[in-house]
């Protein structure tokens, strides 16, 4: 059984900040996506995000699959040592999140550094894959600390990691059998400070990738959009016979 992947972008500065930091990339042709937030302040955070996306709308996925993989880490760790030169140079912390989604045939690949997200809708059901890097999520692991009091914590927007931050880049990975009906979404914290998990499942059942995005940024300003958010909706479908004809 054969797959094929759809996906919808979309990027917004929100509500009340002038400048758009977030980045993002969508590669359907080589079902590769990522969703970066920049972090720095307007001159950096910016240019950090896109550092990290022309790294990997440059990766070359016509190698064999087996090193596709790799070559997807070897653009995070580039796009770090860029920002990390470029802070020393500056002589200003700069950094950005980065989420990445590969999918090769039925084998899902994800990675991340920082609080951007990745979520799997499947059969109704919302599973967040990634793991916040932040300090908070590190006190709530460690018991010290609730999710509900994690919202409210002073340190709530402060990252344990991103790119850019060190030079030794540390990402986390998260491997998964992609299954037609699938749906991944790829986001900002832009949209999860806002919109609960809730919601987003109920607009992830709509039946457009192009739908789902409108309404999760729609969503997003309506309840005030205090930062950015960035939004890439993949769905995961069965290549039909009727597909393949091209009818």
């Amino acid at each position: 059984m054969r797959l094929k992947f759809r996906s919808a972008l979309r990027t917004h500065s929100g509500s009340v900040r002038a400048v758009n930091e977030d980045s993002a990339l969508a590669r359907d042709d080589a079902a590769l996506w990522l969703v970066a937030d920049g972090m720095g302040g307007h001159a950096h955070g910016d240019w950090a995000s896109q550092t990290v996306a022309a790294q990997m709308a440059a990766v070359d996925m016509s190698v064999p699959a087996a090193e596709r993989g790799p070559a997807i880490m070897a653009a995070l760790k580039a796009g770090n040592a860029a920002i990390v030169d470029a802070s020393a140079r500056a002589g200003a912390q700069m950094g950005t999140t980065a989420v990445v989604l590969h999918l090769e045939g039925h084998d899902l690949l994800c990675l991340w550094v920082g609080d951007s997200r990745a979520y799997r809708f499947r059969r109704g059901g919302l599973s967040q894959i990634t793991r916040d890097h932040s300090v908070v999520q590190e006190l709530i692991d460690r018991g010290t600390l609730t999710p509900g009091e994690a919202e409210l914590h002073p340190m709530a927007h402060v990252l344990s990691r991103a790119v850019g931050t060190e030079a030794d880049l540390r990402a986390d990975a998260f491997s998964d059998t992609a299954q037609p009906g699938d749906a991944y979404l790829l986001c900002t914290d832009g949209l999860t400070k806002v919109v609960p998990e809730d919601v987003i499942a109920r607009l992830l059942r709509l039946p457009s990738v192009n739908a789902a995005a409108d309404r999760l940024v729609a969503e997003t300003l309506a309840r005030g959009a205090p930062d950015n958010v960035t939004v890439i909706v993949v769905s995961v479908e069965e290549v039909t016979e009727v597909m393949r004809a091209g009818v």
